[in-house]
């Protein structure tokens, strides 16, 4: 009778509610509309094309503008009343907060902008191929978009010298290599995107701007080359950017909470790794992975042992009541194209939530470079052997990457807020917990091979997210990060330091371990509140069923209640 007499009490003062709500409302389309303005490429990658010929702008100027822009939306969303607006919508104001704080913390505090000169190589790359991945229009209407990008290339690259201050020098390395293959991408790749065009003006425009983006590479190379005997910028964050991290993907573990765990799960799973090694090749448990890379199919099977590898598993999801699959298509297998191999060994490529014309989703793996001598083409087979192959198909496709999309394409009732989030913990840590779930339920009936080439996997991902939060904290260097990447993870000495190094611009890839253990934690707690009611489909089913949102948030919407993360 108390709740029934409050209600009453405050009948009067209902229609007042209504105000707050529709100012909730106004905030969102708010921070949608200000952010597709200022980012149009990312825009693009969305689905969402009215700015598809413009650029986003990274003069220092804009970045104050977009700074203070978020902060507005911050207080108009605090000020909007709890009481006003349903649990879900409750939800999502979180969701939009933490990302806006993430936003925030790299505006003004990490400022990948003023001291990362990759920002802008990814930038200009990302631009174009957003517009060359997917046909969401005419070729020759994405013919003069690209055109009118790239005429804005140059000027975005000055921007870059104005702004650029205190780099570190691994920095510049990364961005000299990237330059190199947007270099290439430019030169090659988006014309050869549309060779079959024929209309002569056309052409000498794409010729002509081309040409204007190589030389502004080659003056961004030189002066890169120019300034890194002088850099000596730091990449460490230190812990209180990384709380702001962590807390941006609702996680209110500490860093040394997180990297705890992360120690704990590499002793693990290296103990694991030596027991299935020991079991393949008990005599020479160190060459186990050998062993692996000898069952590999040929360049001309490749494609279609991974088609028929995804029938398979989503026969196994279904038989064994894995998730309730939203659809049965599949995505297209297919051979990355040429002007993304550089960057892609295989990943999934959905289109955006908005996309309404290129609708399909797409499974690339590339295949080895002809042009290599037979021996490295046997190599790089031999690294993409059917364990793996398998590995990396649950991780993207089924029941990983592909099947969130899945998700996502039959809640068409999300909100913008929904559709759009991409928390790196609840993406990158579904897939990485599929591949150790996914034998864990009998996929491969307890095959080592499958279990190395899934720990391996593992442990690498364990790495990561002790390298970036001892990197990140100033406890280890990237030396010392590549060493370990090379000694504890079993990664060869030049995957090791580019994995390491990786670290230094990305310090979220702690987020696939991390958030396959948050999933764990989750599955747990939700097994003991359910006990034999409870089912590993519908315990999936909600999870994916609440979309790319922060864990927390999915811990909250099935067990009512907020809860630790680990």
């Amino acid at each position: 009778m108390r709740f029934r007499a409050a209600l009453l009490s405050f009948a009067f003062a209902a229609p007042a509610f209504a105000q707050p709500h529709s100012d909730y409302k106004a905030a969102v389309a708010a921070y949608f509309a200000g952010e597709y303005a200022a980012h149009p490429t990312e825009a693009t990658g969305e689905g969402l094309h009215a700015g598809d010929r413009n650029l986003d702008d990274m003069s220092a100027t804009a970045h104050l503008a977009d700074a203070a822009r978020l902060h507005g939306i911050l207080k108009r969303l605090a000020a909007v009343p709890a009481a006003s607006l349903t649990p879900m919508q409750r939800d999502d104001r979180d969701v939009l907060t933490g990302q806006i704080g993430g936003q925030l913390l790299e505006l003004e505090i990490v400022q990948q902008w003023r001291h990362n000169p990759a920002t802008y190589v990814d930038l200009a790359t990302n631009a174009v191929y957003e517009l060359i991945e997917h046909d969401f229009a005419p070729l020759q209407v994405r013919l003069a978009d690209v055109v009118a990008r790239e005429r804005l290339l140059p000027g975005m690259l000055d921007e870059a010298r104005k702004n650029l201050t205190n780099m570190p020098p691994v920095f510049i390395d990364i961005a000299l290599e990237e330059l190199e293959g947007a270099n290439g991408f430019i030169a090659h790749d988006v014309p050869e995107a549309f060779a079959t065009i024929t209309d002569k003006t056309s052409k000498a425009r794409l010729d002509a701007a081309t040409k204007q983006v190589l030389a502004a590479f080659a003056a961004y190379k030189s002066w890169l080359t120019a300034q890194k005997p002088l850099a000596h910028g730091s990449f460490v964050m230190g812990r209180d950017a990384l709380v702001r991290l962590l807390a941006a993907d609702l996680i209110t573990a500490t860093p040394e909470q997180v990297l705890a765990a992360g120690r704990a799960q590499l002793a693990k799973d290296r103990a694991a790794f030596q027991a299935t090694a020991a079991k393949l090749d008990p005599a020479h448990p160190d060459q186990a992975l050998d062993v692996i890379g000898r069952d590999h199919p040929d360049a001309a099977h490749l494609i279609p042992m991974a088609r028929d590898g995804l029938v398979a598993l989503q026969h196994f999801i279904d038989a064994h009541k894995i998730v309730t699959l939203p659809s049965h298509a599949l995505p297209v297998v297919a051979e990355t194209p040429p002007f993304s191999r550089a960057l892609v060994f295989g990943e999934m490529d959905p289109p955006g939530p908005y996309e309404t014309h290129a609708t399909t989703a797409y499974y690339y793996i590339t295949p080895p470079d002809t042009a290599l001598p037979k021996a490295e083409q046997e190599k790089y087979l031999e690294y993409f052997n059917r364990t793996l192959l398998q590995n990396l198909s649950v991780h993207e496709a089924l029941p990983g990457h592909f099947v969130q999309f899945l998700f996502g394409a039959a809640h068409p009732e999300w909100s913008d807020i929904r559709k759009t989030a991409h928390s790196y913990t609840a993406t990158e840590g579904w897939a990485h917990y599929s591949e150790q779930m996914m034998p864990d339920e009998g996929l491969g009936n307890g095959d080592a091979k499958l279990r190395l080439a899934q720990l391996q996997d593992a442990l690498l991902r364990d790495c990561r997210l002790v390298a970036s939060i001892s990197m990140h904290t100033g406890a280890m260097t990237l030396a010392q990060a590549s060493d370990m990447m090379a000694k504890q993870c079993l990664q060869p000495s030049s995957v090791a330091y580019k994995e390491a190094r990786r670290g230094t611009s990305d310090p979220g890839y702690f987020s696939y371990t991390l958030g396959k253990l948050e999933i764990l934690k989750l599955r747990s707690d939700v097994q003991a509140r359910e006990g034999k009611a409870f089912t590993l489909a519908h315990f999936h089913d909600r999870f994916l069923g609440a979309g790319l949102v922060p864990i927390s948030i999915i811990r909250r919407e099935i067990l009512g209640q907020d809860g630790p993360a680990l």
